[in-house]
């Protein structure tokens, strides 16, 4: 099947159409976010005695409480969020250098928690405003609704509090992951949504895979790179032979996932009308994953080298002097403290500076023993810009052509003795070759031809050869094109 063939040139989303789709999206997200920095920012305004518990992270934690908890058999309600919390409130309490009181902590808790149920507005969902662009280019104001903590009753009939689906996507997309894990969550996305249907999410996914193995793929190359430019860069010891390592598992688990992405897209091809959106956005995902094999496939190619460039990196660097590892950051730490100050500050800093990292330019004085050497050195022959052309001495061929069959020889022979009028070498293969002569009689040919540049040879000549002042244009041979005139017509007048 040919994937390709089911994306017309009317189908593929443009890029700014995908460009506008990630720009909501990451404004979303966002914006999902904004309940927690305005908690952060409230800090400065509470109770004196408030002051000093970072709410922000206690919001954070308060996420994670309730997250671990959730489906468990006892689930996180007020009572063990107080008690989960304690250890933290009370070492801000110590950091402030203040006892820790349960009743301040009540306190904080309270004021946290209103924040994340939205008690300020009756509990009611969120509602942030945010502008869209839409394909033709028209800008929209639309507003975005969710919660992040909710109450529940769980299956002793008890109130507890359970995270929304806004609230988990917020809490796991601001933990800092490997790059590794991200790209096997993506791909398992990929394929949950290629199993379910829903296409154009998965070709969404998709492109974001390429990134994230793109990225990847950079980062691992970046340890070779630098590998090659200077092997003291890089923890060869523990570091880079570990990486290298989980790269390959890495790697090997990825391309498994992918094939089977390919698998499923195939199938779901298979069954789609082609030229529908769905088609469409099903042979977009396969042409992504196929991209990821195909990158994943060069890098684990070059990760099964590594090692080998290790060692010759290791042995062409053995005998170089050793660099400074720590190199200043000219732009941070030399440019741009320069251009905040004023320009009398930096005429003096350049004038004390400068000489320094210049080197001294020394006149040039008229030497003595340079002189006399040059003069009393023995005179070099002059390049020549011309070789010798020797005559070429074709006698040996004639004993060349015994090894060939009688055949073969009057077969070639038959064809020279059949010129009629001047040719050419390379048209003379041309039409023995249309004629399905084989290569040995090819061979014979110009074995033959070349015989006949032996202008002392006592043998009558089939025909005459001049050299031409071009190249053979031919598939197998290479060397200079001659003329081939029959034995019978009159030489032509040599140019001279």
């Amino acid at each position: 099947m040919d994937i390709f063939s089911l994306l017309p040139d009317d189908a593929p989303v443009t890029s700014d159409e995908m460009r506008n789709d990630a720009l909501v999206k990451r404004l979303r997200v966002l914006l999902h976010a904004f309940p927690l920095f305005a908690l952060g920012q409230s800090d400065t305004r509470r109770d004196e005695s408030l002051r000093h518990y970072d709410t922000l992270t206690i919001a954070l934690k308060i996420l994670d409480i309730v997250a671990e908890r959730m489906g468990m058999e006892f689930e996180a309600d007020r009572e063990y969020v107080d008690f989960a919390l304690s250890s933290l409130l009370e070492a801000m309490d110590r950091k402030a250098g203040l006892v820790p009181d349960k009743g301040r902590h009540l306190q904080i808790v309270d004021r946290v928690l209103a924040a994340l149920k939205n008690d300020a507005d009756a509990r009611r969902p969120f509602r942030l405003p945010y502008t869209q662009i839409e394909p033709d280019g028209a800008i929209v104001q639309r507003q975005i609704e969710f919660r992040l903590i909710q109450d529940a009753f769980n299956l002793n009939g008890e109130t507890v509090m359970h995270l929304t689906n806004e609230a988990v996507n917020l809490y796991f997309n601001a933990l800092e992951l490997d790059l590794e894990d991200s790209q096997a969550a993506t791909e398992a996305i990929v394929h949950s949504q290629m199993c379910r249907g829903k296409f154009d999410e998965a070709r969404r996914s998709a492109h974001f895979a390429v990134r994230q193995s793109r990225l990847y793929c950079d980062r691992l190359r970046r340890v070779l790179r630098d590998t090659q430019r200077d092997i003291s860069r890089v923890d060869w010891v523990e570091g880079a032979p570990k990486l290298i390592d989980e790269a390959m598992n890495h790697i090997d688990v990825r391309l498994d996932v992918e094939r089977n992405i390919i698998v499923t897209a195939s199938e779901r091809l298979e069954a789609l009308v082609p030229g529908t959106p769905e088609s469409i956005s099903v042979a977009r995902v396969y042409a992504a994953i196929q991209y990821c094999i195909e990158t994943h496939t060069v890098l684990q190619r070059e990760l099964m080298t590594a090692r080998t460039t290790f060692l010759d990196s290791q042995a062409q660097q053995a005998f170089v002097s050793g660099q400074i590892s720590a190199m200043p950051d000219l732009m941070r730490e030399v440019v741009e403290p320069m251009m905040a100050m004023q320009t009398l500050q930096v005429l003096e800093i350049v004038d004390k500076t400068v000489p320094y990292l210049m080197a001294p330019k020394i006149p040039t004085q008229l030497s003595l023993p340079s002189l006399f050497d040059g003069l009393l050195r023995p005179r070099r022959a002059p390049k020549r810009d011309w070789i010798d052309i020797e005559m070429l001495d074709a006698s040996h061929y004639a004993g060349e052509l015994a090894k060939y069959s009688e055949e073969d020889r009057n077969v070639s022979e038959h064809l020279l003795r059949s010129i009629v009028e001047r040719t050419t070498l390379s048209d003379l293969l041309a039409y023995a070759r249309a004629r399905r002569f084989t290569s040995t009689q090819c061979e014979i040919i110009i074995l033959l031809v070349m015989q006949h540049f032996d202008i002392e040879s006592t043998e009558t000549p089939i025909v005459r050869v001049e050299k031409a002042n071009t190249l053979v244009v031919d598939a197998e041979y290479f060397g200079d094109e001659v003329w081939i005139t029959p034995a019978s017509s009159r030489p032509r007048a040599q140019t001279p």
